[in-house]
């Protein structure tokens, strides 16, 4: 066994009996997740006295991970039972990384310990050096050196003093250990992301501002060495729009220095803002609103019976009057209202938790598809969902059986974006497509729609050494930098 120089503090946790409320369709467990022993520690529990331990970093949700021994009793003796300390310094933070193989491959969901801080190689070396500071959540930072670009170890989601503090210590790392002294910055074009707010008040070097989905695009194009332009389909949570909307269901046609939106998802409004992105009820009740005009009461649907009638006419008159109800264009979340809709997850504890629990339960050997959903695509412009949301809610009602239907959206919505894609394809020549986002976690969708792209013909660039979600952004927010800095000094 390799001797690892961050052995850290181990907490021992009690569990709760009121962790966690099932919800009223249990998502089946279909995956495990395995840690190899990877410290002398860790090897001699298991020897003695154990046949397995169940891991967690220690840290408190969203917070980085302790590192020392008094930072560790700290911070989480309020959760922890007992501690078993070391006398060991850990000079640095690097969380666990995470590879699925999924797809045919081995793909990085989480790039940091033994990846970093490996290189990924670019076709064409950066003409200068650039710092790119990443996004809000999942957030890593890069840096790039010639033909190469180092991305930091995981650092985390930026809405804590804690974890900013550790995206400051892991630039300046970065720079130290490349000897690297970035001569431009790249940054997300979200005003209010913790990043993009750092970036902005260092005057000394030029500063080119990338739209996240651009970036998306231009991430899983520099891992394969691609250049010329390409059509991306970029499915996430959450990500500023040029036009100040919130997009995440983004079919885009472009290269590193400029890209086209040429469809998207219908925008529907988050009612109570960031708040419905916590309550995927909320969601629930706006797709089926705006699915059936108002016409169905939400009463009819076992899943939001719940909503007390009060809370829904306040919902409503938000909804009507567009008050704290942001339009978005989102995958992630059309996932998250089907997942409420359905009864599976109404208040998420983790992020992309209600996805999670819709794909768990989808019957695996369910084929079939929404046909009727189809007629919602077509052309340049919005995707209509609408059709999809009323076969979803029509066929609960009719009392299809969860597992089925989770698997019949999967199934549609995968076939709708292949649809999409041909239209885009007819139009410009272009047979080459790049799927990035994390909407690409999904297993189950993320296969039905590789496969059906392959079988028609199409060359698929995935992600694989470079997480498909937020944490491949920094690479994107590079290469777009460079290819910008290029035009203007061209001119």
């Amino acid at each position: 066994l390799p001797i690892c120089s961050q052995i850290r503090p181990i907490v021992l946790l009690r569990a709760r009996e009121d962790a966690a409320v099932a919800p009223s369709v249990a998502p089946r467990n279909r995956y495990l997740g395995f840690m190899l022993p990877y410290t002398p520690l860790h090897y001699l529990i298991l020897k003695n006295h154990f046949r397995a331990l169940v891991m967690t970093s220690g840290n408190l949700s969203e917070e980085p991970i302790a590192i020392a021994n008094d930072e560790a009793i700290r911070r989480l003796s309020g959760i922890a039972d007992a501690f078993l300390l070391h006398n060991r310094e850990i000079l640095q933070r690097c969380d666990d990384s995470i590879v699925r193989v999924y797809g045919g491959e081995a793909r990085v969901l989480r790039r940091s310990r033994g990846f970093v801080p490996a290189p990924v190689f670019l076709k064409t070396p950066t003409r200068v050096s650039i710092l790119a500071c990443g996004p809000e959540l999942k957030n890593t930072v890069a840096l790039s050196r010639g033909e190469t670009v180092f991305l930091s170890q995981h650092i985390g989601d930026l809405d804590n003093p804690e974890a900013f503090r550790f995206f400051e210590h892991a630039i300046e790392h970065l720079k130290k250990i490349l000897e690297v002294e970035p001569e431009a910055i790249a940054y997300d074009l979200h005003p209010e992301y913790l990043s993009t707010k750092w970036a902005l008040k260092q005057e000394s070097l030029p500063k080119v501002g990338v739209q996240h989905h651009h970036a998306h695009l231009a991430s899983v194009m520099a891992e394969n060495g691609v250049e010329d332009r390409i059509i991306g389909l970029v499915l996430d949570g959450t990500g500023m729009g040029t036009d100040g909307t919130i997009w995440g269901g983004e079919v885009l046609v472009g290269d590193f220095s400029e890209f086209e939106r040429w469809a998207w998802l219908r925008p529907f409004p988050l009612v109570g803002g960031t708040r419905a992105i916590l309550e995927p009820w909320r969601v629930a009740l706006v797709l089926l609103w705006e699915a059936f005009e108002e016409t169905l009461p939400p009463s009819r649907l076992p899943s939001l019976r719940g909503v007390e009638e009060k809370t829904l006419e306040l919902l409503r008159q938000v909804y009507r009057k567009g008050i704290h109800a942001p339009f978005t264009s989102s995958c992630g979340r059309l996932f998250d209202g089907i997942s409420a809709l359905l009864g599976i997850c109404q208040k998420v504890d983790y992020e992309a938790q209600a996805a999670i629990e819709l794909e768990m339960v989808a019957d695996d050997g369910e084929m079939a598809e929404y046909t009727e959903a189809f007629s919602g695509v077509q052309g340049r412009g919005p995707v209509d969902t609408r059709p999809l949301v009323r076969s979803v809610v029509e066929d609960y009602l009719n009392g299809t059986e969860v597992e089925k239907i989770s698997a019949r959206f999967h199934n549609t919505l995968a076939g709708m974006f292949l649809r999409v894609l041909e239209n885009v394809s007819q139009e410009t020549g272009i047979r080459t497509v790049g799927l990035s986002g994390g909407v690409f976690q999904n297993v189950r969708f993320f296969e039905g729609l590789l496969e059906r792209l392959q079988r028609a013909g199409w060359n698929v660039l995935t992600h694989r050494e470079v997480p498909t979600n937020d944490g491949g952004i920094a690479l994107g927010q590079v290469v777009v930098a460079d290819a910008r800095l290029r035009m203007e000094t061209s001119q």
